[in-house]
């Protein structure tokens, strides 16, 4: 099963606009104020945006003048709001939670859980969204943190904590990458990355992702992050032989633009599988 830890991912999609531009920043919270990370901001009606930081903050250039943007993250509603921009502004937002209805769904004996039937459609549909997007350009910050929590005392004869430059609680970071890259795919698999930076800390042989194209994730793809964690990748939960590798619970729905969205558990069916939870 997938575990990644201290692993943040942003990706900033390009923005081409030559106009004049401000800056419109700000944190995203729900309405108990805890913030929430990683939310997507992005422009009405383009394909332009940014997401959230692990702290809930963004920033985003716009155009001088009328622009509305879109907030939205799993499990909160969306919200949308228009600005009129003659000076950059900040922009901090509320986001409620979203609530799912069962609308009375009674499962029976040994009848099907109804994620099974909506988990077929999506699969059966996979491969016309997988062949949707034929290219795109975003510029990517990707920060990897590798904490080590509890280290023994001593290993090898060794002290771990004076080896490593461990805390008195033999706790710490062992290891600190950063990187800003522009990448840019075209389909069918032509892919570019130009490192703008890259910064190293700690022991050099630790695990670590430093580029882009380590990290194309689209769960529309069979098999995700090939070669990467694992030679054999991790199946999707909608890949074409996924009912082998999951079990599905429907947890209800809720409405979103006039669309129905559908919630639903994926658990792994058996506990060492290259699969995912949740």
């Amino acid at each position: 099963m997938i575990r990644i830890f201290s692993l943040i991912i942003f990706c900033f999609l390009y923005n081409f606009a030559s106009a004049q531009q401000f800056t419109v920043n700000g944190i995203i919270k729900d309405i108990s104020g805890q913030v929430v990370p990683f939310a997507s901001v992005s422009i009405k009606g383009t394909t332009k945006g940014t997401s959230a930081n692990v702290d809930g903050k963004y920033e985003i250039k716009l155009n001088k003048g009328e622009t509305t943007l879109n907030f939205r993250a799993i499990g909160y509603k969306q919200q949308e709001h228009t600005l009129n921009l003659i000076a950059s502004k900040e922009l901090n937002i509320s986001l409620t939670s979203e609530s799912y209805t069962l609308n009375n769904v009674t499962i029976k004996g040994n009848a099907e859980d109804p994620a099974y039937e909506i988990i077929r459609k999506a699969i059966k549909q996979r491969k016309i969204h997988l062949e949707e997007v034929n290219a795109f350009t975003c510029d990517v910050y990707i920060k990897g943190v590798q904490r080590l929590r509890s280290a023994p005392k001593k290993f090898m004869g060794q002290d771990i904590r004076k080896v490593m430059e461990l805390d008195t609680n033999r706790q710490g970071i062992i290891y600190l990458s950063e990187s800003q890259s522009k990448f840019s795919f075209k389909r069918p698999n032509e892919v570019h990355e130009e490192m703008i930076s890259s910064k190293v800390a700690g022991r050099n042989n630790a695990f670590s992702f430093n580029k882009a194209s380590d990290l194309i994730i689209n769960f529309y793809d069979n098999y995700l992050l090939e070669n990467t964690l694992s030679s054999r990748g991790f199946i999707s939960p909608i890949a074409d032989n996924a009912m082998f590798y999951y079990k599905y619970k429907y947890l209800g729905e809720t409405r979103e633009n006039g669309e129905v969205v559908n919630k639903i558990e994926v658990i792994p069916r058996r506990q060492n599988d290259p699969v995912f939870r949740g």
